[in-house]
């Protein structure tokens, strides 16, 4: 470190390092760096990954892979989702590992009918055993934000091979009254040729619903549809409610207006706490190799019944906003 501070000095021909301060920047330095290498490896360590606001929880993200409950089927076990999701109270809003369906996990994202140089892979039923997602590494975590590296994992090729690395950006969106934050996906195919999304009923980013909820549990767009007339419909919005604990609560996921396909199709299903947002309801596509894949939503997890004009509120501002961020980029 002194040889690297010393060169770079020299070549810029300054002198305004003395023989003192080359030792102690490079001790400065190498401070810095075993502190960050240090917090690397305790969110490495870390297997739960919670945000929260003063003592009220918000979620957890699941970095260590959580077993099968069931030892005879060990492939059902799952790293690289969100649960529980709480609301201002408590409740938990989603559920893990559904005694029908133990292969979906809270918040997750996956997809169901993919091809590989013409050979199908399901990276979402994990009894097929064909593909899984996978937490990979973690890049920063704290109360506000968490970041996040997972893998799609090919597992019908001659060994398991990498075929999407995944980013997921996490954070914290301050609100009075309800729990709310967003996530932002970038999916980067690291295979030489393209993965293909075949047109399929579901699929993608999926929310599933509390344990307590059924076929009772109420389903509503931003367009005033429900179950049995918004499926495959093209909403901003959709939101999910039931009882928890004996009260009202529920969760919403919005889907941006910059996602590919946007307004992204959605799988309301007509029996089961669970709804996904589905862009290849309308057809075939291809993730390219070394072309991000950016998917943008946001959540909320609310106390009490679903109030569509609060939903709409948080909509708009979720549009503001990112047409804010843009207009600051140089």
């Amino acid at each position: 470190m002194v040889w690297r501070f010393f060169n770079l000095d020299e070549h810029s021909g300054s002198l305004a390092l003395s023989a003192k301060r080359i030792p102690l920047l490079a001790g400065t330095c190498c401070i810095t760096w075993f502190l960050f290498a240090s917090l690397e490896l305790q969110a490495e360590g870390r297997d739960k990954l919670s945000l929260a606001t003063g003592d009220r929880a918000i979620l957890t993200y699941n970095a260590a892979k959580v077993p099968s409950p069931q030892a005879d089927a060990p492939w059902y076990g799952c790293s690289g989702f969100i649960h529980p999701v709480y609301t201002p109270s408590g409740r938990i809003v989603t559920n893990d590992f559904p005694e029908s369906h133990l292969h979906q996990h809270g918040l997750m994202f996956a997809w169901t009918s993919a091809r590989i140089d013409g050979r199908k892979v399901d990276f979402w039923n994990s009894r097929e055993k064909q593909g899984h997602v996978e937490h990979a590494k973690t890049i920063r975590a704290d109360a506000n934000s968490i970041v996040v590296k997972l893998r799609h994992i090919d597992d019908k090729a001659a060994s398991p091979t990498i075929v999407l690395d995944e980013t997921w950006e996490i954070t914290h969106v301050p609100h009075p009254a309800m729990n709310v934050f967003d996530l932002v996906s970038t999916q980067v195919c690291v295979m030489v040729k393209p993965l293909i999304i075949d047109k399929y009923h579901y699929g993608a980013m999926c929310v599933r619903g509390a344990a307590t909820w059924s076929n009772d549990a109420a389903m509503l767009t931003s367009e005033g549809k429900d179950r049995d007339d918004g499926n495959h419909t093209r909403p901003n919005w959709v939101a999910m409610s039931g009882n928890v604990d004996g009260a009202d609560c529920g969760i919403a996921a919005m889907s941006h207006p910059d996602n590919f396909r946007a307004p992204q199709p959605v799988r309301l299903h007509p029996n089961m706490p669970y709804f996904c947002f589905a862009p290849m309801v309308t057809g075939d596509f291809r993730i390219e190799p070394r072309k991000p894949f950016v998917s943008r939503f946001r959540f909320v997890a609310f106390d009490g019944k679903v109030n569509a004009r609060k939903l709409d509120g948080l909509w708009q501002s979720y549009v503001a906003e990112a047409a804010a961020s843009l207009l600051e980029i140089p």
